[in-house]
């Protein structure tokens, strides 16, 4: 019962998870704003509203971190303009590929696997993830804005039900969800040379997720109630939040693959 916890701990000392978080929160971190950037000016291109996202990760993330997300929507969104979108998709995309890269070495440093065997191949999987992984996400916000007008415009002109309306506004952060692990599971599976059995993919996976959001809940609970950041420290406070999430976000992904590691392993020997 106290096997794979104990093996986990092993491994997270072992494979250095802590340094290996630290570099991956690092690209994150240049990830994020170019990715800002990218989504609010195509929300503001489409004249999207944003309320509804802003409020959902309001549920989940510190409100320091919320905060920079809601400045840079609402001012790339009320002055939208193609090159800027244009600007954030290439940096969108360049960051975005360090920080995968990063990952899936350490996804395959969690499986053993060493070097990849064919680096051209490899680099190609990670710009084809990470152009598929930001067209999901841009798709999966414009679900999330669009769905509820489409849907309120369906039920007034063509008799959809009401209760099929209200359906999807309760089920599209779950379906949220779900896009987020189906991204996790291919990042996983990618990262290694040839095919993987579904069993060596999906229990990491599935775990990542779930102690991702609990992680940031708590975390939020945590800043909103009892660590005054704002005040020990002043307007740098936001980015100490930010970059402590983003460090907890490294090691949930990574651990999310040892995990995986650890099961595989104990399964070979039984």
């Amino acid at each position: 019962m106290y096997r794979v916890p104990y093996l986990l701990f092993q491994r997270y000392l072992r494979h250095n998870v802590g340094m290996q978080s630290a570099a991956l929160a690092f690209y994150l971190l240049f990830s994020l704003f170019p990715f800002l950037i990218f989504i609010s000016a195509l929300l503001g291109l489409l004249d999207l509203n944003v309320t509804a996202i802003l409020m959902a990760l309001g549920e989940l993330l510190p409100r320091e971190i919320v905060d920079i997300v809601r400045a840079y929507l609402l001012h790339v969104g009320e002055n939208p303009s193609l090159r800027l979108m244009l600007f954030g998709l290439f940096f969108s995309i360049w960051f975005p590929m360090r920080a995968t890269n990063a990952l899936m070495v350490s996804v395959r440093t969690a499986y053993h696997l060493g070097p990849p065997q064919r680096a051209l191949v490899h680099r190609f999987k990670t710009l084809l993830y990470t152009v598929l992984l930001i067209l999901t996400i841009a798709l999966t916000l414009a679900l999330m804005t669009v769905g509820e007008r489409i849907l309120s415009y369906a039920v007034g002109n063509f008799r959809l039900p009401r209760f099929a309306a209200e359906l999807w506004v309760r089920m599209r952060f779950p379906a949220a969800a779900v896009v987020g692990y189906f991204a996790l599971f291919f990042l996983y599976a990618l990262s290694q040379d040839g095919f993987t059995a579904w069993k060596n993919v999906w229990p990491g996976t599935l775990s990542a997720l779930a102690a991702w959001m609990a992680l940031s809940w708590l975390y939020s609970f945590y800043v909103e109630n009892f660590a005054h950041y704002s005040m020990l420290y002043g307007s740098i406070g936001t980015v100490i939040v930010l970059m402590i999430w983003l460090y907890m976000t490294a090691n949930v992904l990574i651990l999310g693959a040892e995990l995986n590691g650890v099961l595989s392993s104990v399964r070979r020997e039984e």
